[in-house]
């Protein structure tokens, strides 16, 4: 019942407009580096925030579990934030290793399709969350691309430490090629702990002088566990995702601390050599605590000589991509999906 309130709740939320928002809560306007955080994603943070206090799952980080992890993701599914694709989207589960009986969920629509497939990763600290929870985006991605999209359900942490989940990237990004998919169709992306996992699959491959995706798309990526960011410091809290949630993430997800020296885990030590063919796309948020790490990212590779193209949304926050009822997110979501498409 906790669901159906908050769902009527957020139907007459999402349609008002801001001059009606700002009349009913009177919240001050928010900026940082002379930008003005969208005032709608703003009050929607606020309340959806009270609502997960007081009659959801908020992130114990002092007491986590995979009962809690379950918990949060069904409250997730049950609350209605996304827009959703106008046709049929067909979801087929394929068992791609079957001792861990790991799952890579394929999503097709029924008119043709281009020649191109995305292998996708969902986002969530590498901890939280899963394809599931990721349906609505995934799907709307689909219809938008009117491509193949894959998304993989990888082991979270803490009870699998890195490279595990890489380890599962490597062998969803070798099945696609066995089913015929050539690297040159095929694109990586992923969000947040998902963007994080589709680079370092890309420098992992690289590494071991491997076939190589044409296109990484890396929305909002968590880059390196350092958090020496001002972006980190600055938007520390009340912008969905903490600073303290970032360090329990990246605590966590390290098997060790040798891990910190990895390049495929803290991707700001990549090698000032490492050049590869591979286009690469980062999209970042003005209010987002990993803005400043994304953007340092971005000039490395560049720097290193990579073709690579930032996109940024100075109003918009981290997780905007699977709250897509909001007006802004929605017009930047379906913004990066025409960028995709102008690489198929």
């Amino acid at each position: 019942m906790k669901h159906i309130f908050i769902n009527f709740l957020l139907s007459i939320f999402f349609i008002l407009p801001n001059w009606i928002l700002k009349a009913l809560t009177m919240k001050k306007e928010i900026s940082y580096k002379n930008e003005v955080f969208d005032y709608q994603s703003m009050t929607y943070i606020s309340l959806i925030s009270w609502y997960m206090t007081k009659f959801g799952q908020v992130l114990d980080m002092a007491d986590f579990s995979d009962d809690m992890r379950k918990k949060m993701s069904d409250i997730r599914m049950k609350i209605n934030n996304n827009k959703l694709p106008k046709q049929v989207i067909n979801k087929k589960d394929h068992i791609i290793e079957k001792k861990s009986e790991l799952v890579l969920r394929q999503y097709s629509t029924d008119s043709e399709m281009t020649d191109k497939a995305v292998l996708f990763f969902h986002g969530g600290g590498y901890a939280i969350s899963n394809i599931d929870v990721y349906n609505p985006v995934v799907s709307l991605m689909c219809q938008e691309l009117n491509s193949n999209i894959f998304s993989l359900e990888y082991s979270l942490s803490p009870e699998n430490k890195f490279p595990k989940a890489l380890e599962e990237a490597n062998i969803a990004f070798d099945w696609l090629k066995s089913k015929g998919f050539k690297k040159e169709n095929i694109i990586i992306c992923g969000d947040s702990a998902g963007a994080h996992l589709a680079a370092s699959l890309l420098h992992d491959l690289n590494s071991k002088n491997k076939e190589l995706p044409f296109l990484q798309v890396l929305i909002y990526p968590m880059i390196s566990p350092s958090l020496d960011f001002p972006s980190m410091e600055r938007l520390r809290e009340n912008f969905l995702l903490t600073k303290e949630q970032m360090k329990w993430f990246w605590h966590y997800f390290r098997a060790d601390e040798s891990n910190n020296l990895d390049p495929r885990f803290d991707l700001l030590k990549i090698d000032n050599n490492n050049k590869f063919n591979t286009k690469t796309v980062i999209i970042t948020a003005g209010f987002d605590p990993l803005c400043d790490e994304a953007e340092a990212y971005a000039a490395k590779l560049n720097d290193i000589g990579n073709d690579v193209k930032q996109i940024h949304y100075p109003s918009l926050f981290h997780g905007f991509i699977n709250i897509t009822r909001l007006k802004t997110a929605k017009l930047a979501t379906m913004d990066i999906f025409r960028e995709i498409r102008t690489n198929l």
